[in-house]
């Protein structure tokens, strides 16, 4: 029987040099999806890139609530139906975004989706002889290339998992490949709902390259806003916690959060910095006479703190550094970038953003999906096993033609 159309479609797109690959991303804080669309050539440090649409598609308020619902108690059931829900919503951010774009869906060649993110349990856990660790992405491939007719890749954590890996953080080989600098050591340091660090030591090979989740990025800030101010769901640009204090007394029983000092590979996600540690602190705060706006700003200097106490346990002892490049939507809280750049000033590190690399930070980690889905497609080794833990390299991602 000769090969399918599926089939030597797909044997095409493997053999071709260069893609038209669509990145789309929700992370911890489920605001919804980012989406963008590259040109890309090449993998690793050779890889070239060029963009040539980005967006973000908020998800309706009901799937967003039913996300973060689920996340802090959720059933077998919402997870089967959420994994079918999001992937339509991914979808239809995509098609939608691409309808007011200057290139057609068609034009296309794959997709690369991170998906969302409702379970993250990096700890062994034993039954019945076997053990294994744990994380959970939802949004199936196969229902994306249902909808858009174009190849999808996703799920790319399970490999590196199954390898030995937490499965986290993923980003890393995308840094090695279009952040990596010959004469400067830099940190990548993505603040989202998690943050996570990327070391990038002048002029690295892949072996010397390592990441970790160094705690709290905006998760703890953004649940208590929405416990303190009803109707908002984060800071904007940190206002709140420029007109508050904080408060030394929190932030040290915060800094004694055993995950703090846990030496990596480490990485973590909202059930252990959950909205439960953000209603305990609320309510430790106002009870000893905090305002509302010195809880967030205390919430907020942990955050930083918590970044920079793992530069100064698990990094600086260790690699020469000059750059600390910060993306995701911590680096728009102004507070807590004010507080982030007074601390490396302290330890003689430049701040610089994305955008000062010539990477739009709103869009960095959808790229990153797409960066990865291209290597897959291609063969090409993505994981960082300095970074997840993993025992080898291996190719991650499944494949829905």
């Amino acid at each position: 029987m000769e090969p399918g159309p599926l089939a030597r479609r797909l044997v095409d797109k493997i053999f071709s040099e260069e893609r038209t690959v669509a990145g789309l991303m929700s992370g911890t804080s489920a605001d919804g999806v980012d989406v963008v669309a590259v040109r890309l050539k090449g993998h690793g440090k050779e890889v070239r890139h060029r963009v040539l649409h980005k967006d973000t598609v908020p998800y309706p308020g009901e799937l967003r609530k039913y996300i973060l619902d689920s996340v802090e108690k959720g059933s077998v059931h919402d997870a089967c139906l959420l994994n079918y829900l999001v992937a339509e919503a991914f979808s239809n951010a995509l098609k939608d975004s691409i309808e007011c774009s200057s290139i057609r869906l068609s034009e296309i060649d794959l997709i690369g989706s991170h998906g969302q993110t409702v379970h993250h349990f990096p700890e062994y856990v034993s039954l019945g002889g076997f053990s294994s660790r744990c994380s959970l992405q939802l949004g199936s491939v196969q229902v994306i290339a249902e909808r858009t007719g174009v190849t999808t890749v996703g799920n790319f954590r399970v490999r590196d998992i199954a390898a030995g890996g937490q499965g986290a953080p993923i980003i890393a080989y995308v840094d090695y490949s279009l952040l990596s600098d010959p004469r400067k050591g830099r940190l990548v340091q993505n603040i989202g709902g998690i943050a996570n660090v990327t070391v990038l030591p002048a002029d690295s090979g892949v072996g010397n390259v390592y990441a970790f989740d160094t705690g709290p990025g905006n998760s703890l800030i953004d649940f208590a806003v929405a416990m303190l101010y009803p109707g908002l769901t984060y800071d904007p640009e940190g206002e709140i916690a420029s007109k508050g204090s904080c408060d030394e007394e929190v932030l040290k029983e915060l800094m004694a959060h055993e995950y703090v000092a846990k030496p990596p590979p480490k990485t973590t996600g909202r059930e252990v910095f959950s909205s439960s540690l953000a209603k305990r602190i609320v309510e430790k705060g106002l009870g000893k006479g905090l305002s509302k706006e010195d809880v967030v700003a205390t919430l907020t200097m942990f955050t930083v703190k918590s970044i920079v106490k793992n530069y100064d346990l698990f990094i600086l002892p260790r690699v020469r550094v000059e750059e600390v490049i910060v993306g995701g939507g911590g680096a728009r809280n102004r507070t807590l970038m004010k507080y982030l750049e007074e601390e490396l000033e302290e330890r003689g590190l430049r701040l610089l953003r994305h955008e000062d690399v010539g990477i739009d930070s709103k869009i960095k980690e959808a790229l990153g999906m797409a960066v990865l889905a291209h290597a897959t497609l291609s063969g090409v080794p993505n994981n960082i096993p300095g970074a997840t833990g993993a025992g080898r390299s291996v190719v991650m991602g499944e494949i829905a033609l």
